[in-house]
């Protein structure tokens, strides 16, 4: 009868092994980047974990803190990178933040989260497409950018540089061009501020600047 307690401390280690799912290490750096109006989820691979690796991501609303939506188009990806713009019920408005992990065919990791942002204090706008007319004593510049189809229109300016070729200042007359005309915009996108799909900046210099 002795021998029973260590068969059966065995057994108990054999089933304790094996009643749990294998974990992978967890995803590192996850963090949301911001680049041409737009936000990644993005993340490095665990340390240690196996080549055929599959992501799973999900993002969390300041609106709805207790609730993770996943993120349909990047479930099971192998990229290192997952666009969190225009999700489903998604709100631009209200902070929001991501989480990936990691899962193999036998394993998976915890969730990871990344820090969240504020979409409309922290989006790196992407630069404008410029378009030159010019006439005899006058150059015309057009300025245009496009944004992602669900978000709502920003509160941006431009600040317009021009200067003559071949002179050694580079910088000849800086100054600030709000002349920001709004072009028509989709009655379905979101409202933070006044909406528009494009913006465009119209403004004309001497050709010849002195």
């Amino acid at each position: 009868m002795t021998g029973a307690p260590r068969w059966a401390s065995l057994l108990l280690c054999l089933l304790q092994s094996t009643s749990g799912r294998p974990r992978l290490a967890p995803p590192q750096n996850v963090t949301l980047l911001s680049w041409d109006f737009s936000v990644y989820l993005t993340w490095l691979p665990g340390p240690g974990n196996p080549q055929n690796m599959t992501y799973f991501v999900a993002y969390q609303s300041s609106a709805t803190p207790k609730q993770w939506r996943r993120v349909k188009k990047c479930a099971g990806t192998k990229e290192l990178q997952c666009s969190l713009m225009c999700l489903e019920k998604q709100d631009l408005c209200n902070k929001f933040k991501g989480r990936v992990r990691a899962v193999s065919p036998r394993a998976r990791s915890p969730w990871v989260e990344s820090k969240s942002m504020d979409y409309f204090f922290e989006v790196e706008p992407a630069p404008p497409i410029l378009v030159f007319t010019r006439t005899d004593e006058i150059l015309s510049v057009n300025a245009t950018y496009q944004l992602p189809h669900c978000m709502p229109q920003p509160d941006l300016s431009y600040e317009v540089y021009f200067w003559k070729e071949g002179t050694g200042n580079e910088v000849r007359n800086p100054f600030h061009a709000p002349r920001l005309g709004p072009l028509p915009h989709s009655p379905t996108k979101p409202q933070c501020s006044s909406p528009s799909k494009e913006s465009l900046l119209q403004e004309a210099f001497p050709a010849y600047p002195s």
